[in-house]
């Protein structure tokens, strides 16, 4: 038990870390009134290059910041669990390609804040590789992120929330596309396929079979059976 909370609290540490970070900015950005939300991604515009690094610091309210947290969270900690060795390349790569395509394509004079693009990344990336791959552990959490995110596909969608905030499905849309295409890159990678595992003992008989049944030929041994009525 001791042993699976610890290796638990390995797996969202940096992802925890990340979100300290979130919450550290909006509310540093709050007090001193710095307008680091100018900081987001400002499409084709040369100093809105900077938020393809930096918007998913940046969140336009407490709701904002709660709303991406615990995704975050949650779909990090998979990607540090089951790609120990590949979760940093990962999360790289999601962070780059859900921002840098808003910047080409979103629409002028928009700025774009908030992880949001890299929450929608790792939850497609975590819920496709559970699909493509044929492990318990992986499928299950799958369906989890199924049944806990389920919603999500609505922002991938064009929609504006009831006070009125507009939603960058653009962010939402390139983290999904981008996470669905790295299952399918990296899907030799993670956890092995429940099948492989046992494809050598199912075809192949024990090495202890094989010298006995040598050592039996060797020496010329049979066997008399007596069945009893």
């Amino acid at each position: 038990m001791l042993r699976l909370l610890r290796e638990s609290l390995d797996d969202i540490l940096w992802p925890a870390v990340f979100v300290m970070f979130f919450w550290l900015s909006y509310f540093v950005n709050l007090t001193y009134d710095l307008g680091l939300n100018s900081w987001g991604i400002q499409p084709r515009s040369l100093a809105g290059l900077r938020g393809v690094l930096f918007s998913p610091f940046l969140h336009g309210s407490v709701g904002h910041l709660f709303s991406n947290s615990i995704p975050f969270l949650v779909s990090g900690g998979f990607v540090f669990h089951f790609w120990k060795d590949l979760s940093w390349r990962l999360i790289g790569l999601i962070w780059f390609f859900s921002a840098f395509p808003v910047w080409l394509y979103a629409d002028s004079y928009s700025t774009h804040i908030g992880a949001s693009g890299v929450v929608y990344g790792m939850v497609a990336f975590v819920f496709t590789s559970g699909l493509i791959k044929k492990n318990r552990n992986l499928s299950a959490v799958a369906l989890l992120l199924i049944f806990l995110y389920g919603g999500l596909i609505w922002g991938l969608f064009p929609q504006i929330t009831m006070d009125g905030t507009l939603i960058s499905w653009e962010g939402h849309l390139s983290g999904a596309i981008t996470g669905v295409g790295l299952a399918l890159i990296f899907r030799e990678k993670g956890p092995e396929d429940d099948r492989d595992r046992h494809d050598d003992d199912d075809d192949d008989p024990p090495l202890w079979w094989l010298e006995s049944d040598e050592t039996l030929r060797e020496n010329n041994t049979t066997f008399t059976y007596h069945y009893k009525e």
